[in-house]
């Protein structure tokens, strides 16, 4: 059993004697006591404790139902785990997997400032995986920021809570600018015969049509902001359905997977198995399984991402780790060689200045 304090706000002073019904959504998960509270009208600001008594772990909301204009809306999420432990692991995952996901943008940077080169770092990767982040950060910044979207949105889902939080701006962000890091690099570097193919351009093209199309049906009032925001979010879903695609192909193509950072992969993996083990664990310590089913996006999204980092691991370290050793063999015996020369050249003009004494 748990004591929460509610503050009631409303400035009707006029009225005397106001009751408050609260209304347990799922009563087989919580009991509430009191269920009916007695407001005294001439407060503006009334605290009130109420109890909480869990019966059964799941999510519910408790609903108040009054006379007085506005107050109908009002609601509280209550969410009641099993387990205390598996709770602290599961905060303790998802922050592994958000600083795994923020890390693995940078090996592939500095493998290209290292190289001095973006040969094999496929191109349509690069630019779809900017637009993806630009559209999530939108999608983010629309409904956290502006006041018309978010009272679109609670007009939809009246008993739901925009689920965008400060780190998921932060992430999308950050994400954004060392994308368009990489994309600079991908200019300043040598990047041979290199270039975005029809695939990338006609991504591009099909997704401003799309979102053009959508802002004019918004700006004449046939659409919802809100349903621009998760066009938005749509198209971020196929971006990260189509980016790993090419990459793969060139890999194939190249016999090789020298300039893909198998550094950037390996983080995404660890990303991505804490991402889906949370929801799992979630999921069973709420007893709520419908949230993987309600949400099959995130899953299948994971999963897929998972499935083609193992292809690019077994690319890197089984299909094509003879051309690494090769390469690298190749490029050892060649700087060696060039020391060698060096040394007899060094030798040789020794010699003549010595003939010249």
């Amino acid at each position: 059993m748990i004591k929460v304090w509610v503050c009631y706000y409303h400035n009707c002073t006029e009225h005397h004697g106001l009751t408050f019904n609260i209304n347990v959504q799922h009563k087989e998960n919580l009991i509430v006591s009191p269920n009916i509270i007695e407001v005294n009208g001439s407060s503006v600001v009334t605290k009130v404790a109420i109890e909480l008594h869990a019966i059964k772990a799941g999510e519910t909301n408790l609903i108040t139902n009054s006379s007085i204009p506005g107050a109908k809306h009002a609601f509280i999420t209550v969410q009641i785990y099993k387990n205390q432990v598996i709770e602290i692991l599961s905060i303790i995952i998802g922050w592994a997997y958000f600083f795994g996901w923020s890390i693995s943008f940078y090996p592939q940077a500095y493998e290209n400032y290292k190289r001095k080169s973006v040969v094999g770092l496929n191109f349509d990767f690069v630019v779809v995986n900017i637009t993806g982040y630009v559209l999530y950060s939108m999608f983010n910044l629309g409904l956290y920021y502006i006041p018309a979207i978010r009272a679109e949105y609670e007009e939809r889902y009246p008993f739901s809570i925009v689920s965008v939080l400060p780190n998921d701006i932060v992430f999308g962000i950050h994400a954004f600018g060392i994308t368009a890091f990489t994309g600079l690099q991908c200019l300043w570097y040598d990047r041979g015969d290199q270039k975005i193919s029809w695939f990338g351009k006609w991504f591009h093209y099909i997704s401003v049509i799309i979102m053009a199309v959508t802002a004019i049906l918004c700006f004449a009032g046939y659409m919802l902001w809100l349903d621009f925001l998760y066009i938005c979010s749509y198209i971020k879903l196929s971006v990260t359905f189509c980016k790993y695609g090419p990459q793969a192909i060139m890999n194939y193509k190249r016999q090789s997977t020298e300039g893909w950072s198998i550094a950037t992969v390996l983080l995404d993996i660890a990303g991505g198995i804490c991402s889906v083990l949370q929801m799992f664990m979630n999921a069973y310590n709420y007893e709520k399984w419908a949230w993987i089913l309600e949400n099959p996006t995130k899953l299948w999204l994971g999963v897929f991402s998972l499935l083609f980092d193992f292809f690019f691991v077994f690319q890197h370290y089984c299909l094509y780790n003879n051309t690494h050793k090769t390469r690298r063999q190749d490029k050892a015996d060649f700087e060696k060689g060039l020391s060698e020369k060096e040394q007899l050249q060094a030798v040789e003009l020794k010699q003549i200045k010595l003939e010249r004494r």
